[in-house]
């Protein structure tokens, strides 16, 4: 099984959302916001190339820029382009030869670019592909909860309803051939992390030799969506189950430090992952990174 990590947006946070409860003071010290108050933000996606020759993607970023009205791409930091598009070209990749996708969650920075761009003249970019959701993300996705205000805008929802889909109910499980998914809560209450299993797992990277024997890796999402949310508070405030978050870190970061899993964070400008080691003061560190080539 083959792994590329692919940067498929770049754009910008609200720096207080990417921490919660966290003050300014604090988490500044870990990353400059500019005089917006914003902080630089990637949506990291996976190039998944499985032994059996099927192809896919773990979330789809943002989507292309011209999606989005100039107001919203001034006000997110968006663009210019569509860095995915440009990345599965350079892989080799064309958009209708993508055989499956599997969504961490259903917010904009990670299924819009699912939604095909005007330029495409089709409701879907990966037209052949079979989406992967959790069954409680899609309800919650679908049902116009008026608490869950924008969390799901509708043209970001509405094209995938006509996709092949496969609605995952189970807390655990192997989704694909060594392709794990794990209900995690916390940030939405179907949000998943992804994690991929394989004794001869290839990390497509420069720096890949700096993983030897590696034969796990976990796209976390946004229960750690950068190395400065490792600590057990530094959530976002966009969290719509915060405890469930903690107690996600609680129980995964240690066993991902013990069991030298390759953590991949969907969010952080600088690096795709890293493996992990305790911290007295942070409780878990960056170990050996694994950064944006």
């Amino acid at each position: 099984m083959r792994v590329t990590p692919i940067v498929a947006s770049r754009f910008a946070s609200d720096g207080g959302t990417m921490f919660g409860l966290v003050p300014k003071p604090i988490w500044s010290r870990r990353i400059a916001p500019d005089e917006q108050n914003r902080i630089p933000q990637h949506a990291h996606v996976l190039l998944v190339e499985l032994d059996d020759g099927r192809t896919g993607l773990i979330d789809t970023g943002c989507g292309a820029a011209e999606r989005f009205s100039e107001k919203e791409q001034r006000l997110h930091g968006l663009g210019p382009g569509w860095p995915l598009l440009d990345a599965l070209h350079q892989a080799g990749k064309l958009p209708d030869e993508i055989d499956f996708i599997v969504f961490t969650h259903l917010h904009w920075d990670h299924a819009g670019g699912a939604v095909a761009p005007p330029s495409f003249a089709r409701e879907r970019s990966f037209p052949r592909a079979l989406l992967y959701i959790h069954a409680q993300e899609w309800r919650d996705a679908t049902t116009a909860n008026p608490l869950l205000y924008k969390s799901y805008p509708p043209d970001t929802i509405d094209p995938l309803r006509g996709a092949a889909m496969e609605l995952i109910e189970h807390d655990e499980a192997e989704i694909l051939p060594g392709v794990w998914m794990h209900r995690t809560s916390g940030h939405t209450r179907g949000h998943c992390a992804i994690r991929i299993a394989h004794p001869l797992l290839e990390l497509n990277h420069p720096d890949a030799g700096a993983f030897p024997g590696l034969s796990q890796l976990l796209f976390a999402g946004d229960v750690c969506p950068m190395r400065h949310n490792l600590r057990m508070v530094f959530q976002t405030s966009y969290d719509t189950f915060p405890l469930d978050t903690r107690a996600w870190k609680r129980d995964w970061l240690p066993r991902i430090a013990r069991e030298g899993i390759l953590l991949l964070f969907d969010h952080d400008p600088d690096l795709f992952g890293a493996t992990l080691r305790a911290d007295e003061r942070d409780e878990f560190a960056v170990a050996q990174p694994l950064p944006c080539a």
